[in-house]
């Protein structure tokens, strides 16, 4: 490959990692490219993609971006996974994926910032989804709010039942 066709790779590489949110470096030595191409289609599926790309490219495309602390993982035969949404779906599909093929091994990442360890990028991957999280949230949230609306009503709602069983005594009699 001549010069200019690594500086083009390299550019690619470096507007794919500017948009990303995080990024996983794993060895997928001996993979079939079949199985490799299961991954792209589970990894689309979360607004993730994976790639090939030599480790010298990666390491100058990362120079002077978040990624920086993928460097010293870049050795061997490395697949990179990028994702642009939710870290935590990636993660469940990487992580699924290594158990599931001994061949694919996850080596670290990053994700906000943040280097990821491969047990941590596991760890991630227990975490409910980042929709349950909100709705969880949600619910402790306005949790509060309904109690407050409860206790506010309440003071009424007695009186009512008191005039009721009043109005119920006086019917009787």
């Amino acid at each position: 490959m001549d010069r200019s066709g690594k500086e083009q790779i390299v550019a690619e590489l470096q507007g794919r990692f500017a948009k990303a949110t995080s990024a996983v470096i794993a060895e997928y030595k001996g993979l079939t490219v079949a199985e490799l191409n299961q991954l792209r289609r589970e990894l689309r599926e979360v607004g993730g993609e994976y790639h090939v790309a030599k480790n010298t490219l990666v390491e100058i495309a990362i120079e002077g971006s978040p990624y920086l602390s993928l460097k010293d993982l870049l050795s061997g035969q490395n697949g990179l996974v990028l994702g642009y949404g939710d870290a935590i779906g990636l993660a469940k599909i990487i992580t699924r994926y290594a158990k599931e093929h001994d061949k694919f091994a996850v080596k670290g990442g990053v994700s906000d910032g943040q280097f990821l360890s491969p047990a941590a990028v596991e760890s991630i991957s227990q975490l409910p989804s980042r929709e349950v999280l909100r709705a969880q949230l949600l619910g402790l949230l306005s949790r509060p709010a309904s109690q407050l609306a409860s206790l506010l009503a309440e003071p009424g709602a007695r009186l009512a039942r008191l005039l009721d069983s009043r109005n119920s005594q006086l019917e009787q009699n």
